[in-house]
């Protein structure tokens, strides 16, 4: 199959067309994409799906005259209104007036110094003829209205961390929408969202879609969705389009690539899952400043095994793993780890991996010194050692040793999440705190990282807590589950138990929402 894919109805002239595009490393290297071509008309959405790695953000950033850092622009044309948006001038006519762009990290376009009023006035007043006051705070009310949001002044006055996950993503998309753009680049705008605030977002972003003659380019793992909103799809494996066609006619995915650890040695020698002691919780209270997030939170986790906490967005989820971690000072209670029936405070035993490998890795190291600083600096490892312990934590995480020059920039998602899990092994935990690790990769590498987590668990005796909105991944990955609302464990048990004949309406309100897929997973667990 060629590159170039006819995404316009007969007689329809394109808002955006990609000709002949191909992205490559600027020191040289395969591409990133590779002879890629689209159109894209008013009143169309193009759906795009692929494994990490695939191309689809560097596809997406395009329209926006925007590459990774790391690559260039090697050949092709990108046009959006006639305009080139990799032209500086022809950028600021395009960016939030014609094309505006919603990824899944609200925080990336919120400022977190700025009243949310605040920051929807000043995008109202720089990308649309909104002018005056009293025009200006008409036109965000409207806007806070559309998204589905308070419009009112108590509201208007909040900053960005006095809102739940999925009112950022609706502040996000309502800047995304204040100069009306005919264009609409959406990049997982739901990933990062438990169940119930996905759907939401998705019905959300339906209506919005369907208005007008807006034209849309959405990126998503969630081929349903995809099917339901896109007139295309078409399919990138490693920069090429593999596979294109209306979104009602399934696109064959190539079977799914899934990296294993090397060998069974770990950074420290493996406990069998069987053994006595674990990692204890009891009677947790924290809170953000004065407000409280978590009351009287207890479980334990059995060394050796997988247990997922679970719950609805605000549910005090992360706090939890941060607490574990020791990253957040509870106001009472204790976490503990129970090695071998003697009694430990939890200390460097405990390590978070956690969801925005972007703000984890430093985007200005390369891999090499991101595994050997705390290999050199906390083990006090030789250079030569430390170099060497790099490449085999990297190939238990299933990655070569050429990754090592790359900056995280340079890496797809599902890269950079097993780089952060490499760094994490280097300091030779007990228990890894994975928080939404998956959340932002898409199924087939989610399902990778997965299996590499229960590979690493079995062989190297590392216990696991497991945060995630996705119960499909803590059907496959645990064996046990936590559920926790508004800050306290509503349920709890064996996830067999749970994920089948659930007690809490919490619990069947996130299963009525995760829909069939969670039980039709196998029973990997044992």
């Amino acid at each position: 199959m060629t590159g170039h894919v006819p995404a316009r109805p007969s007689g329809a002239d394109p808002l955006a067309e990609i000709s002949g595009l191909s992205l490559g490393p600027a020191a040289g290297g395969p591409p990133v994409l590779h002879d890629v071509g689209l159109s894209l008309p008013r009143g169309r959405v193009l759906g795009i799906v692929g494994r990490s790695g695939s191309g689809k953000s560097s596809l997406a950033y395009s329209l926006l005259g925007h590459v990774r850092p790391g690559l260039q622009v090697r050949a092709g044309t990108v046009r959006v209104a006639g305009l080139d948006p990799f032209d500086r001038a022809d950028a600021r006519r395009l960016r939030g007036r014609v094309v505006s762009y919603l990824g899944q990290d609200p925080a990336s376009s919120l400022n977190p110094a700025l009243r949310i009023g605040t920051q929807i006035a000043e995008a109202v007043r720089l990308r649309s003829s909104a002018r005056g006051a009293h025009e200006v705070r008409a036109r965000v009310g409207e806007l806070l209205l559309s998204v589905r949001l308070p419009a009112d002044r108590a509201f208007r006055r909040r900053l960005p961390r006095q809102v739940s996950g999925g009112q950022a993503q609706r502040v996000a998309l309502a800047l995304a929408l204040a100069g009306t753009p005919g264009l609409l680049v959406l990049d997982e705008p739901t990933s990062g969202l438990d169940t119930v605030l996905a759907d939401g977002m998705r019905g959300l972003l339906a209506e919005v879609l369907s208005a007008g003659d807006r034209a849309a380019l959405l990126v998503s793992h969630d081929p349903a969705w995809i099917a339901s909103v896109a007139h295309e799809v078409i399919r990138l494996e490693e920069g090429r389009i593999v596979g294109a066609g209306a979104s009602k006619t399934p696109i064959p995915a190539p079977p799914p690539s899934v990296g294993s650890p090397a060998g069974g040695h770990g950074p420290r020698s493996a406990r069998s899952s069987g053994c006595d002691g674990g990692l204890s919780v009891r009677g947790l209270d924290a809170a953000h400043g004065r407000v409280p997030v978590l009351r009287d939170v207890s479980l334990t986790v059995p060394a050796g095994s997988c247990t997922a906490v679970v719950g609805p967005s605000g549910s005090g989820k992360t706090t939890l793993a941060r607490c574990l971690a020791g990253l957040h000072r509870p106001a009472r209670g204790s976490v503990e780890w129970r090695e071998a029936g003697a009694e430990r405070g939890h200390g460097a035993a405990v390590q978070l991996v956690a969801q925005d490998t972007r703000g984890a890795l430093n985007p200005r190291e390369s891999v090499s010194t991101a595994l050997t600083r705390p290999l050199r600096g906390v083990l006090r490892r030789s250079a030569a050692d430390a170099s060497r312990e790099a490449v085999r934590l990297l190939a238990l995480v299933g990655l070569g040793p050429e990754v090592l020059a790359r900056r995280p920039g340079e890496l797809s998602g599902g890269q950079r999440q097993r780089v952060a899990l490499a760094r994490t092994l280097a300091a030779q935990p007990r228990v890894l705190v994975c928080d939404e690790i998956t959340s932002a990769l898409d199924p087939e590498t989610a399902s990778g990282v997965l299996a590499l987590l229960d590979s690493l668990r079995r062989t190297l005796g590392v216990t696991v807590v497991m945060v995630t909105h996705d119960l499909t991944a803590a059907a496959r990955g645990a064996q046990r589950v936590v559920v926790l609302d508004v800050g306290r464990v509503v349920e709890a048990g064996p996830v067999d138990r749970v994920l089948t004949a659930p007690e809490h309406p919490v619990t069947r309100e996130l299963l009525a929402y995760a829909g069939d897929a969670v039980l039709a997973v196998p029973d990997q667990r044992r």
